[in-house]
């Protein structure tokens, strides 16, 4: 045994000093290191010394003798002082104690490459990793997954890991990327290198046993060489923190891209037994992204290519698109799937036509322009002068094979010169068919991506307007919904009750038991009337005959009153409280405001389209709470029924900001509620025309269990 003195276990280390360790560290040790480079273990010892990881390497192997060449220390405790990270790749059963030695080693962080934890799905691999975290607790280490498969840091550089890029000499660049997926490096690394960018760091984040995916972010925010955050991500379990991490992200100017993954039934189910947690819902996670300005993208390569947009310094400030092609049918095919997904183009100002006039050849002066029909000698002029229109936010360009090389190179000269003279432009190249060497190098050097689809183009283009230009997402799954709640639902009275106490005006109305008692209500409240039965179990009042409108008279009502009785006894025993008196409101346009509880960051507010349209057409948006003024504001514009309340087709527009002012004031409500509260449904809300505010016309409060 070597001549190796420890200090005593060290305290265990804050997360920022430990990331930092992990990235940055003075030595290396390799616990479970094998020479054979078939098995996993066998390679990130390789991956190090090919790469020139400039630190000392301790493989740690209880046979000894060498590994790759390298002699191999018997135990851990014969690890000198220095080293700062450790690669647990030794069975899942053994790095519990593992963990412990490399902690009276002095050892403060370790990546625990295997998995058999608890993303098993078993009882044995819950227990398991409940045992490493009490390990690492007790030991001081600070931990990096397990289940993963190790980082890569580009300037040490530390490819410390087992996927096939470890193994490859990466150029440094600065996008960095952090994941739930390890295998994933392999795929968004080519992308991003193709689209003219490179990486800073990786991370593999695995089960987030300790070290989790916002202590990451939080260093990179701190990173003066990583401009843009990329996330691959399955859920997280810190939702609060996690916003902060985004928080944090954007007050350093730092673009943060992410693509989520389980958004489907099936996809939830993959994610859970991928990272052993249960993927959020995708629309609270798209709600976050819009609050807190994170550009989401739905696949691997809209992903690396909004990295390597942004890499580049480019940002869109205004929300039109300039586009291009070098034919007819290329413009028409950009035009098509532009306006498919909601991507504006630039109304060209005056100033650029008449800019362009003389320069446009054959080609028609429009968006999007045939640079082909206009010809190769006005390239340049014709591109610089859509760059500088007052509505250009990005630029696309869909290339089509011109009759010469030569032209193909100008073409490219014209972009990168375009590019140049407008550093803060997004410029995007479309190009189905390969191109020469010489012109993808021109591209390159003038950092434009140039991409194979154009509608991986068209989807990064619009989620980056998106977030430059935000606007609420919408709940792609339909309306909010009470199935599946474990709380105390409130009757439709006492939810009115509640509301109101809480400074949410609700009508006057009157709860009554017999005809008697309704006929006194129907005085005090004045006719017409609707009448409702009451009862903390009648939900879906409507569809199971339980509300009547429009009640004109005593005749009317004690007929419909005795009726609602008999049917609110019978279907509700329990909970029955009677029949609920309220007057009749005149027409208006009538919304949904609802309130759920994502299990990952707390209280979402969701407004739609109310009444029985709700579920119907699920016209509904989505935004984490409090809301301010101008988030309501844009919910309300972002929804089809938004165009009703403006006055759709001659009709009167309704009181959006008596709406606006609602939507706030719950936002508050759920905001100050904390966790007392499980949902809330007003559904309809009624919209009154302007001036007259809004009525709540049915509402469920439902407390939290």
């Amino acid at each position: 045994m070597r001549d190796t003195i420890h200090s005593a276990t060290p305290a265990r280390i804050g997360a920022n000093e430990a990331v930092a360790r992990l990235l940055q560290p003075r030595a290396v040790a390799l616990v479970g290191a094998s020479s054979d480079l078939e098995k996993f273990s066998g390679q990130p010892l390789r991956n190090l010394r090919t790469a020139g990881y400039p630190g000392p390497i301790y493989p740690v192997n209880r046979r000894g003798g060498e590994v790759g060449g390298v002699p191999a220390l018997r135990d851990i405790a014969d690890l000198p002082d220095g080293v700062d990270v450790a690669m647990v790749m030794v069975p899942a059963a053994g790095c519990p104690d593992t963990v412990r030695e490399l902690g009276a080693a002095g050892v403060p962080v370790a990546v625990i490459a295997v998995s058999g934890f608890a993303e098993m799905g078993t009882p044995e691999g819950s227990r398991l990793q409940e045992e490493l975290e009490r390990a690492a607790q007790e030991s001081g280490v600070r931990l990096v997954g397990p289940n993963c498969n190790g980082i890569y840091e580009t300037r040490v550089p530390l490819p410390l890991g087992y996927n096939y890029t470890h193994s490859q000499r990466l150029v440094a660049g600065s996008v960095a990327l952090v994941s739930h997926s390890g295998a994933m490096l392999g795929g968004f690394v080519p992308l991003l290198e193709r689209y003219g960018a490179g990486l800073s760091v990786f991370v593999s984040c695995g089960n987030e046993v300790d070290l989790e995916l916002t202590n990451y972010v939080d260093h990179l925010v701190e990173d003066p060489d990583t401009e843009v955050i990329a996330l691959i991500l399955d859920g997280v379990s810190d939702g609060p923190g996690f916003r902060r991490s985004l928080q944090r992200a954007r007050a350093a100017d730092k673009p943060v891209v992410a693509m989520k993954l389980g958004n489907t039934s099936s996809g939830t189910t993959a994610a859970q037994a991928h990272s052993s947690r249960l993927a959020g819902a995708q629309a609270s996670y798209e709600a976050v992204f819009a609050a807190e300005g994170v550009i989401s993208v739905p696949t691997l390569e809209t992903l690396a290519l909004a990295a390597a947009v942004l890499a580049h310094g480019r940002w869109p400030h205004e929300r039109g698109v300039v586009a291009f092609s070098t034919s007819g049918a290329g413009g028409i095919l950009l035009a098509d799937t532009l306006g498919a997904h909601s991507v504006e183009l630039a109304d060209l100002a005056e100033q650029t036509r008449q800019t362009m006039a003389p320069l446009a050849g054959f080609a028609r002066v429009m968006n999007p322009f045939d640079v082909g029909a206009a010809g190769p000698t006005t390239i340049e002029a014709n591109l610089q002068a859509l760059a500088e229109d007052p509505g250009a936010g990005m630029m696309l360009f869909y290339l089509t094979p011109t009759p010469t090389q030569k032209w193909r190179q100008a073409l490219a000269e014209g972009v990168a010169a375009t590019a140049a003279a407008h550093p803060l432009l997004p410029v995007i190249v479309v190009s189905p068919a390969p191109m020469s060497s010489l012109e993808s190098e021109t591209y390159a050097k003038a950092g434009v991506p140039v991409v194979a689809s154009l509608l991986d183009a068209v989807v990064t283009v619009r989620a980056v307007l998106d977030v430059a230009h935000p606007a609420p997402s919408p709940l792609p799954d339909g309306a909010a919904t009470t199935s599946g709640l474990t709380g105390r639902p409130l009757s439709e009275p006492a939810s009115k009750q509640w509301l109101a106490r809480r400074g949410i005006p609700v009508l006057p109305e009157v709860v009554a038991t017999s005809p008697e008692s309704a006929g006194s209500a129907a005085t005090q409240v004045g006719y017409p009337l609707v009448l409702k039965a009451a009862g903390s179990g009648l939900t879906h009042k409507t569809e199971h005959g339980l509300v009547v409108l429009d009640v004109k008279d005593q005749e009317e009502l004690n007929q419909h009153f005795v009726e609602l009785d008999r049917r609110g006894r019978a279907l509700d025993p329990t909970g029955y409280e009677g029949v609920l008196v309220s007057r009749f409101v005149a027409p208006g346009v009538d919304v949904m405001l609802g309130l759920t509880v994502d299990p990952d960051f707390g209280p979402m507010l969701v407004m739609g389209a109310g009444g029985v349209l709700t579920e119907l057409i699920g016209d509904v948006a989505v935004a984490p709470v409090p809301l301010s003024a101008e988030v309501a504001r844009s919910m309300v514009a972002s929804t089809k029924v938004g165009r009703l309340l403006r006055g759709y087709r001659g009709s009167d527009p309704a009181d959006v900001d008596a709406l606006v002012e609602l939507l706030v004031r719950l936002s508050e409500v759920a905001a100050d509620e904390g966790g007392a509260l499980e949902a809330i449904d007003l559904n309809p809300v009624r919209v009154m025309p302007v001036g007259q505010g809004t009525a709540v016309l049915d509402a469920l409060v439902v407390e939290a269990p």
